[in-house]
C-alpha cells in the first residue's frame, strides 16, 4: 500500500487526475508547475536551493507565467498580475514584488517534501512525460535523486508517456520504476480520466474523501 501518490510534472494535468483519483489535496512541491524533467532532478539533487533566487524570475511566455531562470521552472499560478497591467499579463514589477511570497511558500512545501522522505511513508512518485522526452537514464537519474534524500525512504516511480517507450529502453527499466501511457485530449488540460484510472489503477493507493468542490480544482491564475 503506498501512503501518498505524488506528482513529479508535467504540467497541470498530473496534479489534477493525482487527486481526482486519490482525493488527496494536500500540496506537494511540483504540484500546478510546468517544468521537464531535468528541472525535478536538479531540484532534487540541489535540496531546492536552485528555485526562486532573487533576480533570477522574469516574465516568460508575454507574461502569461513567470520563469525561474535558476531552475527552469514556469510559474502559471502563483504570481499575479496587477489588477491595472494591460492584458492581465505579468510584469517584472510584479514578480519581484511578490517573490518573498511565492518563495516562502515553496520553502515550507521543501520542509514538507524532506519529512516526506524522512517519514515512514511508502510514496508512488509519477512522472507524467508529457512530450515523450525522457528516457531510461533520466529515470534512473531520478531515483537516484530521490534515493539520496533519505536513506530508508520507500518509494516507487511510474513513469506515464503518451506513447510507450522504445522496447530497449523499457527493458532497461529496473524494479520500482514502471511505465504506462496516457493518451491526451485535445482542448481538455485535465486529461484522459479513463487512462489514468487504467495507468494507476494496479497500484494500491489510500484514498480519502476529498473536500466538496476540491478535489483536482486548478488554483487561480
Amino acid at each position: 500500500m503506498y501512503d501518498l501518490c505524488v506528482g513529479l510534472g508535467y504540467h497541470c494535468e498530473s496534479t489534477h487526475q493525482i487527486r481526482r483519483i486519490t482525493g488527496e489535496d494536500r500540496a506537494h512541491y511540483f504540484d500546478w508547475l510546468d517544468l521537464e524533467l531535468a528541472s525535478v532532478i536538479e531540484t532534487l539533487e540541489a535540496d531546492f536551493a536552485n528555485v526562486l533566487r532573487p533576480g533570477l524570475s522574469e516574465p516568460f511566455s508575454d507574461g502569461a507565467c513567470a520563469l525561474d531562470r535558476g531552475s527552469d521552472i514556469r510559474f502559471f499560478h502563483e504570481f499575479r498580475a496587477d489588477a491595472d497591467a494591460p492584458g492581465g499579463l505579468l510584469t517584472q514589477d510584479a514578480i519581484d514584488r511578490q517573490l518573498p511570497r511565492v518563495r516562502a511558500k515553496f520553502d515550507f512545501l521543501a520542509e514538507r517534501w524532506r519529512a516526506t522522505s524522512a517519514s515512514a511513508a511508502r510514496v508512488l512518485y509519477v512522472h507524467h512525460d508529457a512530450f515523450d522526452e525522457s528516457d531510461t537514464d533520466d529515470l534512473l537519474r531520478l531515483r537516484a535523486a530521490l534515493s539520496r534524500s533519505h536513506p530508508g525512504h520507500r518509494f516507487g516511480l511510474l513513469w506515464l508517456r503518451r506513447t510507450p517507450p522504445p522496447p530497449r529502453s523499457a527493458a532497461r527499466l529496473p524494479d520500482g520504476i514502471r511505465w504506462d501511457t496516457v493518451e491526451p485530449v485535445p482542448g481538455r488540460w485535465e486529461g484522459d480520466d479513463a487512462g489514468w484510472d487504467r495507468a494507476l489503477a494496479p497500484f494500491p493507493l489510500r484514498r480519502r474523501a476529498p473536500a466538496p468542490g476540491t478535489a483536482g480544482a486548478r488554483p487561480a491564475a
